[in-house]
């Protein structure tokens, strides 16, 4: 009984109320004070990706000249990664702000065999309407084409068909599609003056006009002065030179061969990047 009054009494009310109080502002300093630290340790969860030369290369002339790019690049303060084609993973381009292709057109117009995945999962994509033109909206895009005429109609078919597809899901081009001819003699001469084009309009230089070989309009200038800045600040990295940091290809085994985003030899109705690409254009409608 005499316990029951002291809990009764006000002071014993009072001591009560301050213990939980000082229980609940404790808790309440401890959430607040782990949040801090983990937005210090991260203070951005979702960074801008990393501009990327990709290069598509069978016998390593493209390879030699996207290294060549990444070298200019660097030494006008703009920052990119060089990667295989072969060891990227297509699902992720429509994450991707900037990409600079340099791809080889191999016998009958055909892709390098290393790259036949990643050139094959983009011609598909651009075929199917579920895809569409917003899946690739925030890119900025530019094609050079290593290829020889000797082919004919196939003459850097796989670089026409890079950019083509690159367009068709929402690709915006800043520097058109160049062509080179590795039996004409002027391969590095056509290269040096597009790479010229791609540093002018990273740097904001104006903008990238045509040649007369070239296809496309003229192109305004990727970055803002802002923009460049904040982009050039990250140390320039080149992902062959990292052992296991590319990014892992997700593919499916079909009869031991690799399938392009096919399971048990049929291909998938929806993947991933076309789901979430339906969702975009459903939440547009609405």
């Amino acid at each position: 009984m005499s316990l029951s009054k002291s809990l009764s009494s006000v002071p014993a009310r009072l001591t009560l109320l301050a213990l939980f109080s000082a229980t609940t502002f404790y808790c309440l300093y401890k959430s607040r004070r782990l949040r801090y630290l983990k937005l210090s340790s991260n203070p951005n969860p979702n960074p801008k990706p990393k501009p990327k030369i990709i290069f598509l290369s069978e016998t390593g002339t493209c390879k030699t000249l996207a290294l060549r790019l990444h070298r200019l690049l660097a030494s006008n303060g703009v920052a990119f990664d060089v990667v295989d084609s072969r060891h990227y993973e297509p699902e992720d381009l429509p994450k991707e702000t900037l990409l600079l292709f340099v791809a080889s057109t191999w016998q009958d117009g055909a892709p390098p065999a290393a790259s036949r995945f990643f050139a094959t999962w983009l011609a598909e994509a651009a075929a199917d309407f579920r895809a569409g033109s917003l899946l690739l909206s925030s890119c900025r895009v530019a094609v050079f084409g290593v290829g020889s005429r000797a082919y004919g109609e196939s003459f850097n078919a796989v670089a026409k068909g890079l950019a083509t597809h690159l367009r068709a899901l929402g690709a915006k081009e800043v520097v058109p599609l160049c062509e080179g001819d590795v039996d004409g003699g002027d391969l590095d001469e056509v290269f040096d003056r597009w790479c010229e084009k791609v540093v002018a309009v990273l740097k904001g230089g104006g903008v990238a006009e045509c040649d007369d070989d070239d296809s496309g309009g003229a192109v305004e200038s990727v970055y803002s002065s802002s923009e460049e800045e904040s982009d050039v600040e990250s140390e320039i990295v080149d992902l062959e030179d990292i052992a296991g940091k590319a990014p892992s290809r997700r593919k499916t085994v079909a009869n031991g061969e690799e399938s392009n985003g096919k399971l048990n030899g049929r291909k998938e109705m929806v993947t991933p990047v076309i789901r979430a690409n339906l969702e975009k254009q459903v939440y547009n409608f609405e």
